[in-house]
């Protein structure tokens, strides 16, 4: 593998990922410039959602910004603060501030640095809120596309108060009563509103925005799934001079799903698309005609000269735990551009050790919840360079993501060797010589297997892992049981919530039954315990250390305890933690604040181990 920031391979100058410089606190955002051939005088801001709806559309985000790209339009992806990769945290204050700061600063350099006439803002919840701040507060936005944007910030509170309720009792079933929500915030699918936070949302009213007036601007207001725009912010557009139209925004639900199964808004997007590219007049270009030949060499060429007006290649994050810096990466491998984030220490390094973060099943690089994010920071800062890594078809990495529907999918062979090849480019880049993996779900599996098979691996941390050995009859054979003994999982079949998983378990049973019948011999339950316990085996007799957390009710810890699999093995090297909360990717806060601590234990106890006699190659695998 080789690290790139050259074309993407589509004949467009490939995305690149950027720090916005005019802002308190470094804003991450993903540049994809325009194709030359077909490039229009008019730009594109693509400003987020909140919280988990912003991990789920993440990827699909990006294919809209791509195909915005190709149709001509520079775009700018934007992260907003103290979300994703970008600075800052939940708590600081001010965060409706910082936001809407973010879109204009960003606006701003999308401008200056693409010669676009007319900037669009395109504002999917919490992001059209700050784009609508933003241009009353002056930012230089021309026109609007809102979708799922209330004139209230109340409507958004009530809706996340509404999905903590219900999923905050499910992760304490059984095991006494739920801690108060952190701080006094909102907790919400594993991410923190402060309590200032939801104070200013709640006494946010877009309609008594300023808005200057402009009888040019254009508006798209788009419904989510049949409900319709907001009234109140449809007429106060209309009272600024803007024209507005109304669209449906079928897909939103399902583009905010589950990163695994999410799918993009094709009809949106085309939509939005047509909408972009409607005449306007000959002033911005009859029919979306490209503006000059001068205007277009910003574009051209390896280095993108535009990358030194207003935006950084690199960033300093100071708080909380900082000084340390962040560079973003692009790295070649056999699927296409894998991408990766660094955080270096700014002084002193801790050692020869670089930990390497893996994805949580379809989750980008931020990890659970954001908490790769902070870990990275934080580990940076104590000495230890630490990358986030996209493994292909997952955040901003090359790859078709289709094939993660299928949980197996995410534990097909080819991943391994993949993540092996990253670490050959971070030791020939001098980042280190040892590695410590760590990863939650098929994370957590990765991170087993490099272990097995690479000497340079010295540590690992698996959080939550569904499957050390992959067998495809796992998860049926794990539902048959929880049919048996957990009667309220007939409940959910009734319902036709997993639907999905109901007709595996059927096939599953089915093909049982005919190996039985025909004398075939499957793939059992002792042959998989068995393969386990002899690579757990393996992995202590090699003298690296891993560290194996669970929630309650994880399947692998009950059967690997249930065998005996985790008596024989001394606690020094193996060591199992327990984290008291039903929830598979540790969405409370709470959960989240033990797990940090549990792994900045282990970190010191991975990097403290003595070096020994550890190959720059990898060894052969014994599996």
């Amino acid at each position: 593998m080789r690290s790139t920031w050259g074309s993407a391979g589509t004949g467009s100058p490939a995305p690149h990922a950027v720090y916005v410089a005019d802002t308190p606190a470094p804003v991450f955002a993903i540049v994809h410039p325009p194709s030359p051939a077909s490039r229009r005088p008019l730009g594109v801001l693509l400003c987020p959602p909140f919280g988990w709806e912003e991990v789920s559309s993440y990827r699909s985000r990006r294919q809209w910004a791509q195909e915005l790209a190709q149709a001509g339009h520079a775009c700018l992806r934007l992260t907003l603060p103290a979300t994703g990769d970008s600075g800052g945290t939940p708590g600081d204050p001010a965060r409706l501030d910082a936001w809407s700061a973010a879109v204009s600063a960003s606006a701003g350099w999308l401008c200056e640095s693409f010669a676009t006439e007319r900037i669009v803002a395109i504002g999917l919840g919490m992001g059209g809120i700050a784009a609508v701040r933003a241009l009353a507060a002056g930012a230089p936005i021309d026109d609007l596309a809102l979708w799922a944007v209330p004139s209230r910030g109340r409507a958004i509170v009530r809706e996340l108060r509404a999905f903590a309720r219900l999923e905050t009792p499910r992760f304490y079933e059984g095991l006494g009563p739920a801690p108060p929500p952190t701080d006094g915030g909102l907790e919400a699918g594993g991410f923190l509103l402060s309590p200032e936070t939801v104070a200013e949302l709640d006494s946010l009213d877009l309609t008594e925005c300023s808005l200057p007036r402009d009888p040019s601007r254009r508006v798209l207001l788009l419904d989510r799934d049949g409900i319709a725009v907001d009234q109140r912010l449809r007429e106060h557009l209309e009272a600024s001079g803007a024209s507005v139209q109304l669209a449906p925004g079928p897909g939103y639900g399902a583009m905010v799903g589950h990163p695994q199964t999410t799918r993009p808004a094709r009809q949106v997007f085309d939509l939005v698309r047509d909408w972009l590219e409607a005449p306007r007049s000959a002033a911005v270009g009859e029919n979306g005609s490209e503006v000059p030949d001068g205007h277009s060499s910003a574009v051209h060429g390896e280095h993108n000269s535009w990358l030194g007006a207003g935006v950084a290649r690199t960033a300093i994050f100071r708080d909380p735990v900082g000084p340390v810096r962040e560079t973003p990466m692009m790295i070649e491998g056999a699927a296409g551009r894998l991408s990766a984030i660094i955080a270096e220490p700014i002084g002193e390094r801790t050692g020869e050790v670089c930990a390497v973060l893996l994805n949580a099943g379809a989750v980008h690089r931020i990890g659970p919840n954001r908490m790769w994010v902070e870990a990275s920071r934080r580990w940076a800062a104590r000495g230890v360079p630490t990358v986030r890594l996209d493994i292909t078809g997952v955040g901003d990495s090359d790859g078709d993501s289709s094939p993660y529907v299928d949980d197996a999918a995410l534990y097909i062979p080819e991943l391994v060797p993949e993540v092996l090849g990253v670490l050959d480019e971070l030791q020939a880049k001098g980042l280190g010589k040892r590695f410590l993996l760590a990863g939650l779900c098929s994370g957590a599996y990765w991170a087993f297997q490099a272990a097995l098979i690479d000497s340079r691996v010295v540590g690992i941390m698996m959080l939550n892992p569904r499957a050390l050995v992959w067998d495809p009859g796992l998860d049926p054979a794990r539902d048959l049981k929880a049919l048996i003994t957990r009667p309220s999982s007939w409940r959910k079949i009734r319902s036709g919530a997993s639907l999905r998983r109901t007709l595996a378990l059927v096939r599953w049973i089915i093909s049982s039954l005919v190996a039985l019948l025909t004398g075939r011999r499957q793939r059992s339950r002792q042959d998989r315990d068995e393969d386990v316990g002899m690579l757990l085996e393996q992995l202590h007799r090699s003298g690296k250390r891993a560290l194996l957390l669970f929630a309650e009710g994880e399947p692998l810890f009950e059967e690997l305890e249930s065998e005996g699999a985790l008596t024989d093995f001394d606690g020094d090297q193996l060591s199992i933690e327990r984290i008291p909360v039903r929830d598979h990717t540790l969405r409370p806060v709470w959960a989240q604040r033990q797990v940090h601590e549990i792994l900045d234990r282990h970190l010191d106890r991975i990097c403290s181990a003595p070096v020994g006699d550890h190959s720059d190659q990898p060894e052969p695998s014994a599996a």
